[in-house]
């Protein structure tokens, strides 16, 4: 219980402030050291959040997907494996967390995932025809794109298109191959595209590469 209130309060904060290294942080916290661990969920929870909020759409259940990965985190210290970064663990944590939330959902869930004119260019290079609509509508636009992926493919289109982690990492991060992964990147860039064509052709890029 002194554990998740700890977490309750120290997730919101997301200062990353603390200058020991990751793997000294685990090493403490396996020995029960709470503080060390505090550290970890400072350096990490806002990235969590910022990527888990883009899966699922809301923010709110964002929050509460980043304090249950912390949770389990605590739980499964001794299951890290020190070959990967600490990050890359918690992501899998979260990533699956966030999947599993995605298909208990009801099919009128509703997701506005941060993305805007940059992340509208993912689906097909170029500059978008049209330049009338405001960031906001364009996040709009892209939150409803994404859910027409499945879980999987949403994951790997938004660790690594939207956030930028290497293949290898994300393969970590959701459990596959980075051969699946480039997979389900390339199958969401095909459903994006079509849902863009079909809904919002306005916003095609001008000069797209197939």
């Amino acid at each position: 219980m002194a554990m998740r209130l700890r977490l309750m309060t120290t997730v919101r904060e997301g200062d990353s402030g603390r200058t020991m290294d990751e793997r000294e942080l685990v090493r403490a916290a396996r020995r029960g050291d709470e503080e060390a661990f505090a550290g970890l969920v400072q350096r990490y929870s806002s990235g969590l959040h910022r990527t888990v909020a883009r899966m699922l759409g809301e923010e709110t259940e964002a929050w509460d997907v980043v304090q249950m990965t912390f949770l389990k985190a605590w739980q499964r210290l001794d299951r890290y494996d020190s070959r990967w970064s600490v990050s890359t663990w918690l992501y899998r944590i979260a990533t699956n967390l966030a999947i599993d939330l995605m298909r208990a959902r009801s099919s009128r869930e509703r997701a506005q995932q941060a993305g805007g004119e940059h992340h509208l260019r993912l689906v097909g290079d170029g500059e978008p025809t049209s330049q009338a609509a405001d960031e906001g509508e364009l996040e709009r636009i892209m939150g409803r794109l994404l859910t027409r992926l499945t879980p999987q493919q949403r994951a790997a289109f938004v660790l690594r298109e939207i956030e930028g982690l290497p293949s290898a990492e994300v393969a970590e991060a959701i459990g596959c191959t980075p051969t699946t992964v480039r997979n389900h990147v390339f199958q969401a860039r095909r459903v994006l595209r079509r849902e863009l064509e079909l809904h919002y052709p306005e916003y095609l890029p001008s000069d797209p590469r197939e």
